[in-house]
């Protein structure tokens, strides 16, 4: 009897949990992160040698778009890194470019060959899904359109693309990733620092 005392008292000292409350964000990183690399692929393009050295305002007021506020820095960014003079008002401006957005989103694309999972009559639990190969692809796509003017006349306008792909390839139970731009983009900005912290 006493041992059995003994063991319950230390079955209770032993044993216990942890609980810990999982969350997701309403938009995955992966969609996020394939969006503003598009937008980065898309300034990056930018080529107005017009405003190199003039006083520019950049209008944002027709620019509708995910991550309007990140849109809005990367543009600002560019035009000053392409020599523009970036002003707060339109007195002060010796051109005034607008810049909108179309087609800011991200595609999913599946393929599978094996056979898909079905549903069971009369069974809430469908048959699993049989895989022999499964591909997946996700493509974040951002078009800008930059229209730069003064005194109501045009200087010049252009469309400009980005898109950043991220791709997996499933063989049986073995994983392939030929494309992921966004882990490209990291590793590029990580080794600019690194090598800007060397020059240091």
């Amino acid at each position: 009897m006493k041992s059995i005392i003994a063991a319950t008292i230390l079955l209770i000292f032993v044993t216990g949990c942890t609980t810990r409350n999982v969350t997701n964000t309403e938009r995955t990183a992966i969609e996020q992160l394939l969006l503003s690399t598009a937008v980065d692929n898309a300034v990056a393009k930018f080529r107005i040698p017009q405003i190199a050295g003039k006083k520019t305002y950049i209008d944002f007021a027709n620019l509708k778009s995910y991550d309007i506020e990140y849109v809005k820095a990367a543009v600002r960014a560019r035009f000053a890194q392409i020599g523009a003079v970036l002003v707060e008002s339109t007195d002060q401006a010796d051109y005034i470019a607008e810049i909108t957005s179309g087609a800011p989103g991200t595609e999913y694309k599946s393929s599978l060959l094996g056979i898909p999972s079905l549903p069971i009559p009369g069974s809430p639990t469908p048959l699993p899904e049989l895989a022999v190969a499964r591909g997946v692809e996700q493509t974040g796509i951002v078009k800008l359109y930059v229209f730069i003017h003064y005194n109501g006349r045009f200087v010049t306008a252009d469309h400009y693309y980005g898109k950043a792909e991220r791709t997996e390839a499933f063989i049986l139970w073995f994983r392939f990733q030929p494309t992921d731009d966004i882990r490209k983009a990291w590793e590029q900005a990580d080794k600019k620092l690194k090598a800007e912290s060397t020059k240091n």
